[in-house]
Protein backbone atom coordinates (compact mmCIF):
# COMPACT_ATOMS: atom_id res chain seq x y z
CA UNK A 1 0.00 0.00 0.00
CA UNK A 2 3.03 2.31 -0.08
CA UNK A 3 2.14 3.48 -3.58
CA UNK A 4 -1.11 5.09 -2.29
CA UNK A 5 -1.05 8.55 -0.73
CA UNK A 6 -2.02 8.35 2.95
CA UNK A 7 -0.08 11.27 4.53
CA UNK A 8 1.73 8.66 6.66
CA UNK A 9 -1.51 7.74 8.46
CA UNK A 10 -2.46 4.21 9.50
CA UNK A 11 -5.93 2.66 9.33
CA UNK A 12 -6.54 3.01 13.10
CA UNK A 13 -4.59 6.22 13.71
CA UNK A 14 -7.60 8.52 13.36
CA UNK A 15 -9.65 6.68 15.99
CA UNK A 16 -6.71 6.27 18.37
CA UNK A 17 -5.68 9.93 18.17
CA UNK A 18 -9.29 11.06 18.69
CA UNK A 19 -9.67 8.85 21.75
CA UNK A 20 -6.38 10.07 23.22
CA UNK A 21 -7.39 13.70 22.68
CA UNK A 22 -10.85 13.50 24.29
CA UNK A 23 -9.60 11.40 27.22
CA UNK A 24 -7.86 14.56 28.43
CA UNK A 25 -11.21 16.35 28.82
CA UNK A 26 -14.02 13.84 29.34
CA UNK A 27 -14.56 10.67 31.36
CA UNK A 28 -17.37 8.12 31.78
CA UNK A 29 -18.35 9.80 35.08
CA UNK A 30 -19.31 13.09 33.38
CA UNK A 31 -22.97 14.00 33.09
CA UNK A 32 -24.50 14.92 29.75
CA UNK A 33 -24.34 18.66 30.43
CA UNK A 34 -20.80 18.37 31.76
CA UNK A 35 -19.81 16.45 28.64
CA UNK A 36 -21.14 19.21 26.36
CA UNK A 37 -19.20 21.85 28.32
CA UNK A 38 -15.98 19.84 28.26
CA UNK A 39 -16.44 19.03 24.58
CA UNK A 40 -16.73 22.73 23.72
CA UNK A 41 -13.64 23.44 25.80
CA UNK A 42 -11.71 20.72 23.96
CA UNK A 43 -12.65 22.17 20.56
CA UNK A 44 -11.71 25.68 21.71
CA UNK A 45 -8.34 24.40 22.88
CA UNK A 46 -7.81 22.61 19.57
CA UNK A 47 -8.60 25.74 17.54
CA UNK A 48 -6.38 27.83 19.78
CA UNK A 49 -3.41 25.51 19.21
CA UNK A 50 -4.04 25.60 15.47
CA UNK A 51 -4.02 29.41 15.49
CA UNK A 52 -0.75 29.38 17.44
CA UNK A 53 0.86 27.13 14.83
CA UNK A 54 -0.45 29.32 12.00
CA UNK A 55 0.94 32.41 13.73
CA UNK A 56 4.30 30.69 14.17
CA UNK A 57 4.41 29.68 10.50
CA UNK A 58 3.73 33.25 9.35
CA UNK A 59 5.97 35.14 11.76
CA UNK A 60 8.90 32.84 12.59
CA UNK A 61 11.56 31.29 10.40
CA UNK A 62 12.69 27.68 10.93
CA UNK A 63 16.29 26.80 11.62
CA UNK A 64 18.31 25.68 8.62
CA UNK A 65 20.89 22.89 8.71
CA UNK A 66 22.58 23.47 5.36
CA UNK A 67 23.33 26.24 2.89
CA UNK A 68 21.65 24.39 0.06
CA UNK A 69 19.26 26.72 -1.87
CA UNK A 70 16.57 24.02 -1.99
CA UNK A 71 16.28 24.03 1.80
CA UNK A 72 15.87 27.81 1.88
CA UNK A 73 13.15 27.84 -0.78
CA UNK A 74 11.14 25.05 0.87
CA UNK A 75 11.39 26.76 4.28
CA UNK A 76 9.54 29.74 2.80
CA UNK A 77 6.78 27.58 1.31
CA UNK A 78 6.05 24.77 3.76
CA UNK A 79 4.73 24.93 7.31
CA UNK A 80 7.29 24.33 10.04
CA UNK A 81 6.08 20.81 10.78
CA UNK A 82 6.28 19.63 7.18
CA UNK A 83 9.49 21.55 6.48
CA UNK A 84 11.32 19.77 9.29
CA UNK A 85 10.35 16.42 7.76
CA UNK A 86 11.70 17.55 4.39
CA UNK A 87 14.80 18.98 6.07
CA UNK A 88 15.61 15.62 7.69
CA UNK A 89 15.43 13.86 4.32
CA UNK A 90 17.61 16.52 2.69
CA UNK A 91 20.18 16.28 5.48
CA UNK A 92 20.31 12.47 5.25
CA UNK A 93 20.67 12.57 1.46
CA UNK A 94 24.22 13.88 1.83
CA UNK A 95 25.29 10.46 3.16
CA UNK A 96 24.25 8.64 -0.07
CA UNK A 97 25.96 8.07 -3.38
CA UNK A 98 24.22 7.70 -6.74
CA UNK A 99 25.53 5.33 -9.41
CA UNK A 100 23.99 4.61 -12.79
CA UNK A 101 22.81 1.01 -13.25
CA UNK A 102 21.40 0.78 -16.76
CA UNK A 103 19.92 3.03 -19.44
CA UNK A 104 17.77 2.62 -22.52
CA UNK A 105 15.80 4.86 -24.87
CA UNK A 106 13.01 5.54 -22.36
CA UNK A 107 14.33 5.08 -18.82
CA UNK A 108 17.47 5.56 -16.80
CA UNK A 109 17.96 3.56 -13.58
CA UNK A 110 20.29 4.56 -10.74
CA UNK A 111 21.38 2.74 -7.59
CA UNK A 112 21.41 4.78 -4.39
CA UNK A 113 23.27 3.51 -1.32
CA UNK A 114 25.04 4.88 1.74
CA UNK A 115 28.66 5.95 1.49
CA UNK A 116 29.58 3.87 4.54
CA UNK A 117 27.68 0.85 5.76
CA UNK A 118 27.91 -2.22 3.58
CA UNK A 119 25.03 -4.65 3.52
CA UNK A 120 22.36 -1.95 3.68
CA UNK A 121 19.46 -1.95 1.26
CA UNK A 122 20.14 -0.38 -2.13
CA UNK A 123 17.34 1.75 -3.55
CA UNK A 124 16.59 2.27 -7.22
CA UNK A 125 15.83 5.62 -8.82
CA UNK A 126 13.96 5.43 -12.12
CA UNK A 127 14.01 8.52 -14.36
CA UNK A 128 11.58 8.75 -17.26
CA UNK A 129 13.39 10.59 -20.04
CA UNK A 130 10.33 11.94 -21.82
CA UNK A 131 8.93 13.77 -18.77
CA UNK A 132 11.98 13.80 -16.42
CA UNK A 133 9.76 12.21 -13.78
CA UNK A 134 11.75 10.68 -10.91
CA UNK A 135 10.49 7.82 -8.75
CA UNK A 136 12.13 5.77 -6.00
CA UNK A 137 11.66 2.14 -5.01
CA UNK A 138 11.05 3.12 -1.35
CA UNK A 139 7.73 4.80 -2.41
CA UNK A 140 7.99 7.47 0.29
CA UNK A 141 6.96 10.28 -2.05
CA UNK A 142 3.93 8.33 -3.29
CA UNK A 143 2.84 7.61 0.31
CA UNK A 144 3.76 10.83 2.16
CA UNK A 145 4.18 13.32 -0.72
CA UNK A 146 7.60 14.29 0.68
CA UNK A 147 10.68 13.60 -1.49
CA UNK A 148 12.79 10.85 0.04
CA UNK A 149 16.52 11.10 0.70
CA UNK A 150 17.26 8.95 -2.34
CA UNK A 151 15.45 11.28 -4.75
CA UNK A 152 17.10 14.30 -3.12
CA UNK A 153 20.51 12.64 -3.49
CA UNK A 154 19.80 12.33 -7.23
CA UNK A 155 18.82 16.02 -7.43
CA UNK A 156 21.98 17.03 -5.59
CA UNK A 157 24.07 15.04 -8.06
CA UNK A 158 22.45 16.95 -10.93
CA UNK A 159 22.98 20.22 -9.00
CA UNK A 160 19.27 21.05 -8.97
CA UNK A 161 18.93 24.10 -6.73
CA UNK A 162 15.12 24.39 -6.62
CA UNK A 163 12.83 21.44 -6.06
CA UNK A 164 10.65 20.86 -9.16
CA UNK A 165 7.06 21.98 -8.71
CA UNK A 166 5.64 18.49 -9.28
CA UNK A 167 7.26 17.38 -6.01
CA UNK A 168 5.82 20.27 -3.97
CA UNK A 169 2.41 19.52 -2.48
CA UNK A 170 0.03 22.45 -2.01
CA UNK A 171 -1.54 21.02 1.14
CA UNK A 172 1.81 21.31 3.00
CA UNK A 173 2.19 25.03 2.16
CA UNK A 174 1.54 27.93 4.53
CA UNK A 175 -1.01 29.40 2.13
CA UNK A 176 -3.08 26.20 1.92
CA UNK A 177 -5.97 27.66 3.95
CA UNK A 178 -6.33 30.67 1.65
CA UNK A 179 -6.43 28.66 -1.56
CA UNK A 180 -9.47 27.68 -3.61
CA UNK A 181 -10.36 24.00 -3.88
CA UNK A 182 -12.81 21.96 -5.92
CA UNK A 183 -15.67 20.02 -4.38
CA UNK A 184 -15.83 16.23 -4.38
CA UNK A 185 -17.46 16.22 -7.83
CA UNK A 186 -14.61 18.24 -9.29
CA UNK A 187 -16.91 20.79 -10.94
CA UNK A 188 -17.75 23.61 -8.54
CA UNK A 189 -15.02 25.71 -6.99
CA UNK A 190 -15.31 26.70 -3.35
CA UNK A 191 -13.08 28.76 -1.09
CA UNK A 192 -11.59 27.31 2.07
CA UNK A 193 -12.21 30.67 3.76
CA UNK A 194 -14.54 33.34 2.32
CA UNK A 195 -12.28 36.01 3.83
CA UNK A 196 -8.71 34.91 4.59
CA UNK A 197 -8.67 34.83 8.38
CA UNK A 198 -4.92 34.36 8.66
CA UNK A 199 -4.15 37.39 6.49
CA UNK A 200 -6.45 39.62 8.56
CA UNK A 201 -4.98 38.34 11.80
CA UNK A 202 -1.41 38.86 10.61
CA UNK A 203 -2.21 42.40 9.46
CA UNK A 204 -3.84 43.39 12.77
CA UNK A 205 -1.15 41.70 14.83
CA UNK A 206 1.61 43.53 12.99
CA UNK A 207 -0.16 46.88 13.40
CA UNK A 208 -0.81 46.32 17.12
CA UNK A 209 2.77 45.16 17.67
CA UNK A 210 4.18 48.33 16.08
CA UNK A 211 1.87 50.54 18.17
CA UNK A 212 2.88 48.76 21.38
CA UNK A 213 6.58 49.08 20.56
CA UNK A 214 6.20 52.83 20.01
CA UNK A 215 4.05 53.42 23.10
CA UNK A 216 5.88 51.31 25.67
CA UNK A 217 8.74 53.84 26.00
CA UNK A 218 6.41 56.42 27.57
CA UNK A 219 4.00 56.00 30.49
CA UNK A 220 1.59 58.54 29.04
CA UNK A 221 1.57 56.84 25.65
CA UNK A 222 1.16 53.44 27.31
CA UNK A 223 -1.90 54.61 29.23
CA UNK A 224 -3.36 56.18 26.09
CA UNK A 225 -2.91 52.98 24.06
CA UNK A 226 -4.38 50.91 26.88
CA UNK A 227 -7.51 53.11 27.00
CA UNK A 228 -7.86 52.97 23.21
CA UNK A 229 -7.55 49.18 23.23
CA UNK A 230 -10.20 48.83 25.93
CA UNK A 231 -12.66 51.06 24.09
CA UNK A 232 -11.86 49.31 20.80
CA UNK A 233 -12.50 45.92 22.35
CA UNK A 234 -15.95 47.04 23.59
CA UNK A 235 -16.85 48.38 20.13
CA UNK A 236 -15.73 45.15 18.47
CA UNK A 237 -17.87 43.12 20.87
CA UNK A 238 -20.84 45.36 20.12
CA UNK A 239 -20.32 44.85 16.37
CA UNK A 240 -20.18 41.08 16.81
CA UNK A 241 -23.16 41.13 19.15
CA UNK A 242 -21.21 39.50 21.98
CA UNK A 243 -21.56 40.55 25.61
CA UNK A 244 -18.73 41.46 27.93
CA UNK A 245 -16.81 38.24 28.41
CA UNK A 246 -13.78 39.70 30.18
CA UNK A 247 -10.23 38.50 29.89
CA UNK A 248 -9.40 35.31 28.12
CA UNK A 249 -12.58 35.42 26.05
CA UNK A 250 -10.94 33.45 23.27
CA UNK A 251 -10.77 30.33 25.43
CA UNK A 252 -13.91 30.77 27.54
CA UNK A 253 -16.87 28.51 26.98
CA UNK A 254 -20.43 29.68 27.69
CA UNK A 255 -21.97 28.19 30.80
CA UNK A 256 -24.62 25.59 30.23
CA UNK A 257 -27.64 25.80 32.54
CA UNK A 258 -29.79 22.88 33.56
CA UNK A 259 -33.12 22.92 31.72
CA UNK A 260 -34.47 19.66 33.05
CA UNK A 261 -32.58 17.38 30.69
CA UNK A 262 -32.50 13.83 32.00
CA UNK A 263 -29.34 11.77 31.97
CA UNK A 264 -29.26 8.93 29.42
CA UNK A 265 -29.19 5.37 30.63
CA UNK A 266 -25.66 3.96 30.97
CA UNK A 267 -24.69 1.66 28.14
CA UNK A 268 -21.88 -0.83 28.36
CA UNK A 269 -19.64 -0.76 25.32
CA UNK A 270 -18.65 -4.06 23.81
CA UNK A 271 -15.25 -5.10 25.12
CA UNK A 272 -15.19 -2.98 28.30
CA UNK A 273 -14.93 -4.66 31.67
CA UNK A 274 -16.26 -8.19 31.96
CA UNK A 275 -17.44 -10.02 28.90
CA UNK A 276 -21.09 -9.40 28.10
CA UNK A 277 -23.15 -12.59 27.74
CA UNK A 278 -25.65 -13.04 24.98
CA UNK A 279 -29.24 -14.19 25.36
CA UNK A 280 -28.36 -17.85 24.87
CA UNK A 281 -25.68 -17.75 27.55
CA UNK A 282 -27.93 -16.17 30.17
CA UNK A 283 -29.28 -19.50 31.47
CA UNK A 284 -30.67 -20.30 34.89
CA UNK A 285 -28.21 -21.84 37.30
CA UNK A 286 -28.80 -25.59 37.53
CA UNK A 287 -29.99 -27.04 40.81
CA UNK A 288 -27.47 -29.04 42.77
CA UNK A 289 -27.77 -32.85 42.46
CA UNK A 290 -26.43 -35.40 44.92
CA UNK A 291 -24.70 -38.37 43.27
CA UNK A 292 -25.29 -40.49 46.38
CA UNK A 293 -29.05 -40.53 46.72
CA UNK A 294 -29.80 -39.09 43.28
CA UNK A 295 -32.02 -36.28 44.62
CA UNK A 296 -31.94 -32.77 43.10
CA UNK A 297 -32.09 -29.46 44.98
CA UNK A 298 -30.50 -30.83 48.17
CA UNK A 299 -27.99 -29.01 50.34
CA UNK A 300 -25.69 -32.02 50.61
CA UNK A 301 -23.49 -33.98 48.21
CA UNK A 302 -22.09 -37.54 48.03
CA UNK A 303 -19.54 -36.92 50.79
CA UNK A 304 -22.13 -36.10 53.48
CA UNK A 305 -25.24 -37.71 52.03
CA UNK A 306 -27.51 -38.98 54.90
CA UNK A 307 -28.50 -42.09 52.94
CA UNK A 308 -24.89 -43.17 52.46
CA UNK A 309 -24.07 -42.39 56.09
CA UNK A 310 -26.94 -44.62 57.31
CA UNK A 311 -25.81 -47.48 55.04
CA UNK A 312 -22.24 -47.16 56.32
CA UNK A 313 -23.38 -47.26 59.97
CA UNK A 314 -25.70 -50.24 59.31
CA UNK A 315 -22.90 -52.37 57.80
CA UNK A 316 -20.51 -51.67 60.63
CA UNK A 317 -23.12 -52.35 63.25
Amino acid sequence: MKHIFSAHMTSSQRAESTHAFFKKYVSPQNTLLDFVTRFERALAHLRHNEMKKDHKDLNEKPRLKTLYPMETSISELYTHEMFYQFQEQLFQSMAYKVMIKNEDDYYCVYNVERLKGGGLRVREIVVEKSSNHVSCSCKMFECDRIPCRHMLAYFIRLQVEDLPSEYILARWMKSAKTMRVRDYLGSNINEVCNIPLLERRFKLFKLASNVIDDAVVSEEATQFVEDVFCSTQKKVLDIRGVGDVGEGSAMQVPRVHDHGIKEPLPVRAKGCGKRMKGGKKKTVKKARRCHGCGLTGQSHDKRNCPALVNVYVFHHW
